[in-house]
Protein backbone atom coordinates (compact mmCIF):
# COMPACT_ATOMS: atom_id res chain seq x y z
CA UNK A 1 0.00 0.00 0.00
CA UNK A 2 2.90 2.52 0.85
CA UNK A 3 4.25 1.46 -2.67
CA UNK A 4 1.21 2.46 -4.57
CA UNK A 5 0.88 5.92 -2.00
CA UNK A 6 3.76 7.33 -2.61
CA UNK A 7 3.53 6.31 -6.23
CA UNK A 8 0.51 8.76 -6.36
CA UNK A 9 2.01 11.17 -4.23
CA UNK A 10 4.90 11.50 -6.21
CA UNK A 11 3.00 12.04 -9.38
CA UNK A 12 1.11 14.56 -7.53
CA UNK A 13 3.40 16.78 -6.01
CA UNK A 14 6.72 16.32 -7.29
CA UNK A 15 6.06 15.31 -10.83
CA UNK A 16 7.11 17.56 -13.47
CA UNK A 17 9.48 14.57 -18.19
CA UNK A 18 11.13 15.23 -21.36
CA UNK A 19 8.93 15.56 -25.12
CA UNK A 20 7.69 19.14 -25.05
CA UNK A 21 4.08 18.39 -26.05
CA UNK A 22 3.73 14.11 -24.99
CA UNK A 23 2.61 12.78 -21.96
CA UNK A 24 5.46 10.78 -19.63
CA UNK A 25 6.46 7.80 -21.56
CA UNK A 26 6.52 4.43 -20.27
CA UNK A 27 9.82 4.26 -19.21
CA UNK A 28 9.90 7.61 -17.14
CA UNK A 29 6.63 6.34 -15.42
CA UNK A 30 8.77 3.15 -14.72
CA UNK A 31 11.65 5.19 -13.18
CA UNK A 32 8.69 6.74 -10.56
CA UNK A 33 7.55 3.16 -9.92
CA UNK A 34 10.64 2.08 -8.99
CA UNK A 35 11.50 5.28 -7.28
CA UNK A 36 8.78 4.05 -5.13
CA UNK A 37 9.66 0.30 -5.22
CA UNK A 38 13.00 1.18 -3.35
CA UNK A 39 11.17 3.71 -0.69
CA UNK A 40 8.37 1.08 0.13
CA UNK A 41 11.50 -1.19 1.69
CA UNK A 42 13.05 1.48 3.58
CA UNK A 43 12.63 0.84 7.36
CA UNK A 44 11.94 4.67 8.66
CA UNK A 45 8.65 5.01 6.66
CA UNK A 46 5.42 5.11 8.51
CA UNK A 47 2.99 2.31 8.68
CA UNK A 48 -0.10 4.32 9.03
CA UNK A 49 -2.45 6.32 6.92
CA UNK A 50 -2.03 9.19 9.04
CA UNK A 51 1.52 9.25 10.42
CA UNK A 52 2.28 8.77 6.42
CA UNK A 53 0.38 11.66 5.74
CA UNK A 54 2.08 13.57 8.09
CA UNK A 55 5.30 11.94 6.86
CA UNK A 56 4.65 13.31 3.28
CA UNK A 57 3.84 16.81 3.97
CA UNK A 58 7.11 17.16 6.26
CA UNK A 59 8.96 15.56 3.73
CA UNK A 60 7.87 17.93 0.88
CA UNK A 61 7.02 21.25 1.91
CA UNK A 62 10.37 21.27 4.59
CA UNK A 63 12.89 18.60 3.17
CA UNK A 64 12.17 18.62 -0.62
CA UNK A 65 11.54 22.40 -0.66
CA UNK A 66 13.81 24.42 -2.74
CA UNK A 67 13.39 27.25 -0.31
CA UNK A 68 15.30 26.09 2.55
CA UNK A 69 16.36 29.33 4.78
CA UNK A 70 13.48 31.22 5.37
CA UNK A 71 14.07 33.55 2.48
CA UNK A 72 11.74 36.76 2.30
CA UNK A 73 8.62 35.68 0.05
CA UNK A 74 6.55 38.92 -0.81
CA UNK A 75 2.97 38.27 -1.11
CA UNK A 76 2.17 39.67 -3.96
CA UNK A 77 3.57 40.60 -7.34
CA UNK A 78 3.19 44.47 -6.83
CA UNK A 79 4.93 43.96 -3.34
CA UNK A 80 8.12 41.94 -5.30
CA UNK A 81 8.05 44.74 -7.57
CA UNK A 82 8.53 47.29 -4.90
CA UNK A 83 11.06 45.53 -3.56
CA UNK A 84 13.12 45.25 -6.35
CA UNK A 85 12.00 48.87 -7.48
CA UNK A 86 14.12 50.28 -4.26
CA UNK A 87 16.84 47.18 -4.42
CA UNK A 88 17.77 48.55 -8.06
CA UNK A 89 17.27 52.71 -6.67
CA UNK A 90 19.68 52.02 -3.96
CA UNK A 91 22.16 50.36 -6.38
CA UNK A 92 22.16 53.22 -7.96
CA UNK A 93 20.58 52.00 -11.11
CA UNK A 94 17.56 53.47 -12.88
CA UNK A 95 15.25 50.39 -12.87
CA UNK A 96 13.33 52.12 -15.89
CA UNK A 97 17.40 52.07 -18.09
CA UNK A 98 18.24 48.87 -16.68
CA UNK A 99 18.37 45.31 -18.64
CA UNK A 100 18.32 42.52 -16.34
CA UNK A 101 20.44 39.11 -16.29
CA UNK A 102 17.98 36.26 -16.27
CA UNK A 103 19.02 32.20 -16.10
CA UNK A 104 16.53 28.92 -16.25
CA UNK A 105 18.14 26.99 -13.57
CA UNK A 106 18.38 23.05 -12.83
CA UNK A 107 18.72 20.94 -9.64
CA UNK A 108 19.69 17.45 -9.46
CA UNK A 109 17.44 16.16 -7.42
CA UNK A 110 18.04 12.42 -7.88
CA UNK A 111 15.31 11.23 -9.62
CA UNK A 112 13.53 14.55 -10.52
CA UNK A 113 14.98 17.79 -11.33
CA UNK A 114 13.86 20.87 -9.63
CA UNK A 115 13.58 24.05 -12.31
CA UNK A 116 13.12 28.25 -11.72
CA UNK A 117 14.00 31.21 -13.42
CA UNK A 118 16.69 33.35 -11.50
CA UNK A 119 17.17 37.09 -12.05
CA UNK A 120 20.36 39.01 -10.96
CA UNK A 121 19.67 43.25 -9.73
CA UNK A 122 22.25 45.74 -9.76
CA UNK A 123 23.89 45.09 -6.53
CA UNK A 124 23.81 41.36 -6.48
CA UNK A 125 20.62 39.69 -5.34
CA UNK A 126 19.10 37.15 -6.97
CA UNK A 127 15.50 36.96 -7.77
CA UNK A 128 14.30 33.35 -7.98
CA UNK A 129 10.55 32.55 -9.48
CA UNK A 130 10.02 29.58 -7.74
CA UNK A 131 6.75 26.79 -7.64
CA UNK A 132 7.35 25.67 -4.46
CA UNK A 133 5.44 23.92 -1.37
CA UNK A 134 6.22 27.43 0.49
CA UNK A 135 4.35 29.18 -2.34
CA UNK A 136 4.60 30.20 -6.21
CA UNK A 137 6.57 33.36 -7.20
CA UNK A 138 9.33 35.86 -5.57
CA UNK A 139 11.91 34.67 -3.10
CA UNK A 140 15.22 36.75 -2.79
CA UNK A 141 18.09 35.08 -2.03
CA UNK A 142 22.41 35.65 -2.75
CA UNK A 143 23.56 33.72 -5.58
CA UNK A 144 22.46 31.96 -8.72
CA UNK A 145 20.62 28.34 -8.33
CA UNK A 146 22.26 25.03 -9.18
CA UNK A 147 23.01 24.72 -12.77
CA UNK A 148 21.71 27.26 -15.86
CA UNK A 149 20.01 25.63 -19.06
CA UNK A 150 19.69 27.51 -21.92
CA UNK A 151 21.02 30.94 -22.96
CA UNK A 152 20.47 33.84 -20.76
CA UNK A 153 17.97 36.26 -20.91
CA UNK A 154 17.81 40.22 -20.55
CA UNK A 155 14.51 41.87 -19.40
CA UNK A 156 13.63 45.23 -19.74
CA UNK A 157 11.29 46.57 -16.15
CA UNK A 158 8.44 45.77 -18.31
CA UNK A 159 9.47 42.38 -19.01
CA UNK A 160 10.86 41.65 -16.07
CA UNK A 161 7.05 42.80 -14.49
CA UNK A 162 5.42 40.22 -17.01
CA UNK A 163 7.48 37.69 -15.84
CA UNK A 164 7.52 38.39 -11.79
CA UNK A 165 3.49 38.26 -12.43
CA UNK A 166 3.11 35.00 -14.48
CA UNK A 167 5.43 33.39 -11.13
CA UNK A 168 2.53 33.85 -8.65
CA UNK A 169 0.34 31.39 -9.22
CA UNK A 170 -2.48 30.97 -6.85
CA UNK A 171 -3.83 27.86 -5.15
CA UNK A 172 -1.25 24.99 -3.25
CA UNK A 173 1.69 23.46 -4.43
CA UNK A 174 0.61 19.79 -5.90
CA UNK A 175 -2.57 21.16 -6.59
CA UNK A 176 -2.83 23.83 -8.74
CA UNK A 177 1.06 23.95 -9.35
CA UNK A 178 4.70 22.81 -9.47
CA UNK A 179 7.96 24.09 -9.38
CA UNK A 180 8.09 23.09 -13.57
CA UNK A 181 4.92 24.31 -14.40
CA UNK A 182 5.38 28.07 -13.38
CA UNK A 183 9.13 28.07 -15.45
CA UNK A 184 6.64 27.40 -17.58
CA UNK A 185 4.54 30.09 -17.19
CA UNK A 186 7.11 32.51 -16.96
CA UNK A 187 9.02 31.63 -20.02
CA UNK A 188 5.56 31.44 -22.03
CA UNK A 189 5.17 35.07 -20.35
CA UNK A 190 7.88 36.19 -21.81
CA UNK A 191 7.01 34.18 -25.42
CA UNK A 192 10.16 32.08 -25.27
CA UNK A 193 9.50 28.18 -26.97
CA UNK A 194 10.39 25.83 -24.49
CA UNK A 195 10.65 22.70 -26.10
CA UNK A 196 14.61 22.54 -26.31
CA UNK A 197 14.30 23.84 -22.67
CA UNK A 198 12.40 21.32 -20.96
CA UNK A 199 14.36 18.23 -22.72
CA UNK A 200 16.61 19.20 -20.31
CA UNK A 201 14.60 18.38 -16.98
CA UNK A 202 13.38 15.15 -15.86
CA UNK A 203 9.86 15.07 -14.93
CA UNK A 204 8.82 18.86 -16.72
CA UNK A 205 6.57 17.27 -19.14
CA UNK A 206 4.79 15.19 -17.17
CA UNK A 207 4.22 18.45 -15.15
CA UNK A 208 2.64 20.34 -17.78
CA UNK A 209 0.58 16.63 -18.44
CA UNK A 210 -0.94 16.85 -14.77
CA UNK A 211 -1.40 20.77 -14.18
CA UNK A 212 -0.81 22.21 -17.77
CA UNK A 213 -0.62 23.89 -20.05
CA UNK A 214 -0.69 21.01 -22.06
CA UNK A 215 -1.32 23.16 -25.37
CA UNK A 216 1.71 23.99 -27.03
CA UNK A 217 2.58 27.71 -27.05
CA UNK A 218 3.62 28.29 -30.46
CA UNK A 219 6.78 30.36 -30.02
CA UNK A 220 9.84 30.21 -31.43
CA UNK A 221 12.30 27.54 -30.28
CA UNK A 222 15.45 29.69 -32.14
CA UNK A 223 16.63 32.41 -28.98
CA UNK A 224 17.65 34.63 -31.67
CA UNK A 225 13.74 35.15 -32.30
CA UNK A 226 13.52 35.79 -28.57
CA UNK A 227 13.19 39.58 -27.94
CA UNK A 228 14.57 38.71 -24.04
CA UNK A 229 17.56 37.16 -26.22
CA UNK A 230 18.46 39.40 -28.48
CA UNK A 231 18.92 41.87 -25.89
CA UNK A 232 21.78 40.56 -24.64
CA UNK A 233 23.62 40.90 -27.23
Amino acid sequence: MVRSLLLAVIMITSACVTADEAAPDDSELAELDAWATTSDGKADLPNTWTELVAWLTDFYTNQMSAIWRNQEHPATPASALGRIRTMVTQAGRNPATTKFAARIQRLDAGHIDHSEIDITLPGGTIVRLVGDPKGAGVFFDGALFEDSVGPQLCLTWSELETAITASYVSGLYGTDFVCHTVTERVLRALEVGTATISSQFRTYQSARWIWGPQLPSWSSQNPASWAVSRSCQ
